[in-house]
């Protein structure tokens, strides 16, 4: 009779074991930039967002650039060196994870021929894309990068250049090819399509909606840390994790982007593949932990001037529209003041003249 209970049991349960052997998931971490400043990694931080994936215990993970700060605003030639270290050490701790690691390029992570080369040695390729479990991961670069004439970075593509020639043929060559794959997810660094008029959608999105992708995941971060479009049944998610240190406190009350940035929270995403079934998780890393964003520290932001001249002159003109009409306002107010008293100084003048 047990026999009987427990062979009836394993029939029962084999059809959830045989889609439990089906099913995986992988974390998709963006913006880790290990600085500011290269050798000045948050350990703290970074150690703590190790041991959330590793409870997660994701099939891999894939980071979707801006992995080190890369001595980005390095005059001359970057310190490779340094750049070296910061890598090496967030090689070591990912490596607590216990899965893989696929690395996506980031604008800080290769912005140079010294630091194309050094990506080259630590990861292969800028662009490839791997197999698991039947769906097919293409990994982009977005980044611009430099040709055998070299240069830096331009300022106009610190968010990104469009894919052409050879980036969108491989990127045509991986789409068009996937019939076979159950799922495809796209990675790159930047938002390229951020604007509505991009070149993402005459160019790329129409490779990505007839086939299987189901995602697209950049790692950029600004405007925020989180974005979120679907469209033709293809999601666009946007996931950054600052783990910089928190900007000073002035520029916080001066810079309304800085304080953007600091108002969301940190997040990673966790992708759930059952079969056919794929759902996106979003993770919240730190906020149940950190003490930026105690009542205190938004009031040292935001209300430390509460009451004085200033803050009420901010209260009357705290966006461009009104700043702007106020300015109008007093223009006009200062023209007129100014033309009524040019009248009266030139009819004193002339009774003066008449007097004398």
């Amino acid at each position: 009779m047990h026999t009987l209970r427990l062979c009836a049991a394993w029939l029962a349960l084999a059809p959830l074991a045989a889609a439990n052997a089906e099913s995986y998931r992988f974390a998709v971490v963006g913006h880790l930039r290990g600085g500011p400043g290269d050798g000045n990694l948050p350990m703290a931080k970074l150690e703590r967002l190790v041991e959330e994936l590793r409870a997660q215990a994701p099939a891999f993970v894939v980071l979707t650039g801006d992995i080190v700060w890369g001595d980005f605003e390095a005059a001359g030639t970057p310190d490779t060196a340094a750049i070296r270290r910061d890598f090496e050490t967030i090689d070591a701790l990912l490596a607590r994870v216990g899965a893989p690691i696929h690395h996506v390029p980031g604008n800080h992570d290769v912005w140079d021929a010294a630091t194309r080369d050094l990506w080259l040695e630590r990861y292969g390729a800028l662009q490839r894309s791997f197999e698991h479990r039947g769906s097919r991961f293409v990994l982009l670069n977005s980044c611009w990068t430099p040709g055998d004439a070299g240069g830096r970075t331009p300022g106009k593509f610190i968010r990104g250049a469009q894919l052409d020639g050879e980036r969108l043929a491989f990127a045509r060559e991986q789409l068009t090819t996937a019939d076979a794959a159950e799922h495809v997810f796209v990675f790159q660094h930047h938002l390229l399509w951020w604007d509505d008029g991009a070149a993402w959608w005459k160019d790329v999105h129409p490779l990505l909606a007839p086939g299987r992708v189901r995602a697209v995941f950049g790692g950029d971060m600004g405007p925020g840390k989180f974005a979120r479009l679907e469209r033709d049944g293809v999601e666009y998610v946007q996931s950054a994790v600052d783990f910089t240190d928190r900007p000073p406190l002035e520029m916080l009350r001066n810079r309304e982007e800085s304080r953007a940035l600091v108002s969301q929270l940190d997040n990673y995403v966790l992708v759930h593949v059952d079969g056919p079934a794929v759902r996106l998780e979003l993770r919240i890393v730190e906020a149940l932990t950190s003490e930026a964003f105690s009542p205190a520290a938004w009031r040292e932001v935001y209300a430390y001037d509460v009451g004085s001249f200033e803050r009420r002159v901010f209260n009357r003109m705290n966006t461009p529209e009104r700043a702007v009409g106020w300015l109008v306002r007093v223009g006009l107010a200062a023209g007129l003041g100014g033309a009524l008293l040019g009248g009266l100084l030139a009819v004193l003048w002339t009774r003066r003249r008449r007097a004398a």
